[in-house]
């Protein structure tokens, strides 16, 4: 290995195969790029938690990242413990033609490297099949004795029983057959990408599907700005992005241009028709059929979930859903119930659920999606309890179907019809100041979990119920504010 410089990272390289302009910018103009949100930054964080205790599959190393200030020392320190054969390395750093790539896991295997890219999934997606060549690539030319590079995700099928057991939870795939038949491919783009910096000018690429594919870009709010108006027809609900770009590249950008004849059914051109006179859609006779079906005493019911990506409890899978707080909101209480999971708490979470429910003809619910899951996760666990967690599910009348079926649409909405930005657009009163969405609940309670200190412990339980009642209390009055609207 010699002492090189490196104009492209691996992230750097994805967003070119992506589209050259992203690319370009991120390199060029990286003030550009959208602030990154907080699921997003969760997420990553994510990540680098399944990376970081992934090294128990091979424990023991050295850990480049931790001891280099930068990405060329890291290289270096990298090149040191190379000379030495140490048998594992974490990040260890390796430049080829100007490409950088940070390996997860480095092992020395009877004079042979064997690489380990871990990614915090069950499913093996196209994106990660191409990182994992491209660091194949570089190593082939960079790293004598370099064997295969293997692919590492979440076992699905693993059962926690025990101890976590990593050679278990983790399952691995090699992409040298598919990295072997793209070096020349890699070799093309290599050369291209470098020939886009130096240009130094931005490219000339128009917004399309590229935009959202395999992730939204991160300079959507600089490409998109002038797109994204008030008028656009990405702002209909319910039409794919092929039929919408097809429209687009036909020049009809504006909501104003379309035609009743150019919709596959009706919906589409009533929500035109929605659009074009800013008035919305109301079919009070569906609304009235669902909001019928709701019989007193009625309450509304939110749940958040923990989707733990390692096991915690006895039994469970990665990234399985286990309901940790459910909260009640009716006119005259509110009740909750949230608990630590310290033991596995699944059974008692059930028995509150169906005790606190039972006095409710009707459950209120917004989008069940969630909340039936958990039922039948909760199903499996206790199945003597089957009958009553069946019976609470045929309780619920979900308020989302209204949205969903265009039964009642704004423009406002355009196409959002989440829970919060409904209940801003109907002003209910309902605020949302502290945790703002499922994730960042989740989040939040393994830091309760996990924290000693009895003040933090009290103030993020207090936000975690603040949250949950937030959801149950807007899908109340959002009843409220659907039988006002068909009066």
């Amino acid at each position: 290995m010699n002492a090189v410089n490196y104009s492209i990272s691996k992230s750097s390289f994805l967003k070119f195969e992506q589209c050259s302009k992203s690319f370009f910018l991120y390199k060029k103009h990286p003030y550009l790029r959208d602030k990154l949100s907080t699921d997003k930054q969760l997420t990553f964080r994510r990540g680098n938690d399944i990376g970081f205790f992934a090294q128990q599959l091979f424990p023991g190393g050295e850990d480049v990242s931790k001891t280099s200030k930068n990405v060329l020392e890291a290289y270096e320190q990298t090149k040191t413990l190379l000379e030495k054969k140490t048998p594992v390395i974490y990040e260890a750093t390796f430049i080829f033609n100007g490409v950088l790539v940070m390996v997860d896991i480095l092992h020395l295997d009877k004079e042979k490297y064997y690489a380990y890219e871990i990614k915090s999934s069950i499913k093996v997606s196209e994106t990660y099949l191409r990182d994992a060549c491209l660091q194949y690539y570089v190593l082939k030319n960079s790293l004598p004795g370099f064997e295969d590079l293997f692919l590492t995700t979440m076992n699905g099928d693993y059962v926690l029983s025990g101890n976590v057991e990593p050679k278990k939870m983790f399952k691995k795939r090699s992409v040298k057959k598919e990295a072997e038949n793209n070096l020349p491919y890699f070799e093309e783009k290599i050369k291209n990408a470098y020939l886009i910096i130096e240009q130094n000018a931005i490219p000339n690429v128009p917004v399309g599907k590229h935009c959202f594919k395999p992730y939204q870009c991160d300079f959507f709010g600089s490409c998109w700005k002038d797109v994204m108006n008030d008028k656009s027809i990405f702002n209909l609900p319910l039409i794919s992005k092929d039929k919408l770009f097809e429209w687009y590249d036909l020049g009809i950008k504006t909501i104003e241009q379309l035609y009743d004849d150019m919709f596959d059914n009706d919906i589409h051109a009533r929500i035109r028709a929605s659009f074009a006179e800013n008035k919305p859609i109301l079919n009070k006779e569906k609304i009235a059929r669902l909001l019928g079906r709701i019989e007193a005493p009625y309450a509304a019911l939110d749940m958040e979930i923990w989707s733990a990506a390692i096991p915690v409890l006895q039994g469970t899978k990665p990234f399985q859903q286990i309901p940790f707080l459910f909260c009640i909101s009716e006119s005259e209480k509110e009740n909750h119930f949230l608990t630590e999971h310290k033991p596995d708490s699944r059974k008692q979470f059930a028995q509150e659920l169906i005790t606190q429910t039972s006095i409710y003809k009707t459950i209120l619910v917004y989008d069940r999606t969630m909340e039936e899951l958990a039922l039948k996760g909760l199903k499996e666990v206790v199945p003597e309890l089957g009958k009553e967690l069946d019976d609470l599910k045929n309780k619920f009348v979900d308020l989302f179907d209204i949205f969903k079926n265009l039964d009642y649409y704004h423009p406002t909405f355009k196409s959002n019809f989440s829970l919060k930005s409904v209940t801003e657009i109907f002003n209910t009163g309902i605020t949302y100041s502290g945790i703002q969405s499922g994730l960042e609940a989740m989040n939040i309670y393994e830091q309760w979990r996990s924290s000693e200190v009895p003040q933090d412990k009290v103030k993020i339980e207090n936000d975690l119920v603040e949250y949950c009642l937030n959801d149950a209390r807007a899908t109340l009055k959002l009843a409220d504010h659907l039988r006002n609207l068909i009066k």
